[in-house]
Formats: C-alpha cells, structure tokens, sequence
C-alpha cells in the first residue's frame, strides 16, 4: 500500500463532468515539478474559461440571430477608436487571428442583415473599412444591461484594480506564448 498515493477525487457539485475529468486526470499525475503542474493547471483553466466565453458569445449571437464568429467581429467593431469610419479588414482579421477571407465572407453577411456597413477606403480603395450600423447598435445596446449584469456577478470576486492586474497578467503570458511560438517554430 503506497501511504503517499493521492485518495481519488470526488466530484463537487459545481463542477462539470468534463471539468472533473480533467482535474482527476492531472491529480492522478505524479510530478515533481510543483511550478510545471500549477502552469499546465493554469493553462487548463484558461481553456476551460475560454470554452464558456465561446458558449457565452454563440448566446449573445443567437439573440441577434447571427453566429458567434459574427458576433465577434461586431464586438471588435464596437470597441474601435472612430466606429464612424470603422476598421479595416485586415485589423479586424488580424483582432481574431483570423484568415482577411473568413472576415470579407462574414462581413459580407452581416452587412446583408443590416448589422456591417462595408466602405471602401478615401486614402485606398484597395482597403474596405467595416463599422456598424445604426441598427446593430441598436442590437448590442439591447443587451448591453443583460451583458453588464453578467459581468458584475462573474467578476464579484475581483475589484477593479484586480481585475485590471490580471489582465495585465493574461496579457503578459499571451505575449510570451507568442513569443515562444516563434522561437519552437523557428526550431522546426
């Protein structure tokens, strides 16, 4: 009989069968490197979080009646400096981390339900500004309490100043992913 061996986790009510199974399955690991698990473990929740945000934003699109890749761009649209003149394509794309392509398809679909109004650039027509429409707007002011209330209850546990440095923090270790991307690429 191994005295050190971990007894088996039990399930808590409030978290996910998915969540647990993770969880169990990095207890059941037997590192020694306390610094290396708390990362994995940090990593882990970072997706589990993003999982949820994802559901969250297929939500919010579906009041809309749009996708949640949709609802995205508007949400980056809607945090531009002029939202008059918008973004172009390529900022957008770029905000997402994805292909100027996948932005031109779903822009062009938003704009056919009145939520994206597309213009070409005055400084070059090459380049087509996105910005939203008075009525997609309208749309994301709808739900703006509804988006607030959320907010306040999911980051009851954090003040502002908090909720500040650990956005700092995110911000940091996806600066430092990046990074590290390039470098283990660079290797291959």
């Amino acid at each position: 009989m191994n005295i050190f061996a971990r007894p088996p986790l039990q399930k808590k009510p409030d978290i996910s069968e998915d969540d647990f199974l993770v969880r169990n399955a990095m207890n059941e690991r037997r590192s020694t490197d306390k610094l290396q698990d708390a990362a994995e473990g940090l990593a882990w929740e970072i997706v589990s979080t993003s999982i949820r945000l994802e559901e969250l934003r297929s939500i919010w699109a579906k009041m809309i009646g749009i996708t949640g890749p949709q609802w995205m761009i508007m949400t980056v649209l809607a945090n531009a400096e002029d939202r008059h003149i918008g973004l172009p394509v390529g900022a957008v794309s770029r905000a997402l981390r994805v292909d100027q392509s996948f932005v031109v398809t779903q822009s062009k679909l938003l704009e056919k339900k009145n939520l994206l109004r597309r213009k070409s650039s005055t400084e070059d027509a090459r380049v087509v500004n996105l910005s939203l429409t008075d009525h997609a707007n309208k749309q994301m002011a709808k739900l703006s309490s509804q988006r607030k209330a959320l907010s306040e209850f999911v980051y009851a546990d954090l003040d502002l100043r908090e909720l500040q440095q650990l956005t700092g923090k995110m911000n940091s270790i996806k600066n430092r992913l990046e990074k590290a991307i390039l470098k283990v690429s660079a290797d291959l």
